[in-house]
């Protein structure tokens, strides 16, 4: 396996990656804007149980970050801009879990009928999202730029 072959396979992956999260950042979180609130609490319930037991979803979050690792032992460092693509998407990964992990355990821990604690949670849920997508195609870019 080449390292250009390996690079386009690491950028499909986390390309699929970035697409997902944009997906929820914009069409998800407008279905969930759209929620009134013990609506927007069940379906939170049910989106983190299905996400957690998505084949996809796991997978193409994994797949990166276990590729990177013998990506770097084997062609080590020198494509500096995929490297530095390789090190945002785990950047995203680690900001998205500090920001959105509590998010979710807070609007677990409330119940449907605090509207405006929820509406508030609801809020800080899509500027993490956005952040998260925003920052993970910053990654991919940086691929990219790598692999031109």
């Amino acid at each position: 396996m080449t390292q250009q072959f390996t690079e386009i396979l690491l950028l499909f992956v986390s390309t699929l990656a970035t697409g997902f999260l944009i997906f929820i950042a914009d069409v998800v979180q407008k279905v969930m804007n759209d929620l009134d609130t013990k609506s927007f609490h069940f379906f939170m319930k049910r989106l983190d149980i299905r996400a957690v037991h998505s084949a996809y979803a796991v997978g193409i979050s994994t797949i990166t970050f276990v590729g990177m690792i013998p990506y770097w032992i084997i062609f080590g460092f020198h494509n500096g801009w995929f490297s530095a693509g390789l090190i945002v998407f785990t950047i995203a990964s680690v900001i998205s879990k500090s920001f959105n992990l509590p998010i979710y355990k807070r609007i677990f821990a409330l119940e449907s009928t605090d509207e405006a604690q929820l509406m508030i949670e609801r809020s800080k849920l899509e500027k993490a999202n956005w952040l998260r997508a925003s920052i993970q195609t910053i990654s991919v870019i940086l691929m990219v730029i790598g692999l031109a």
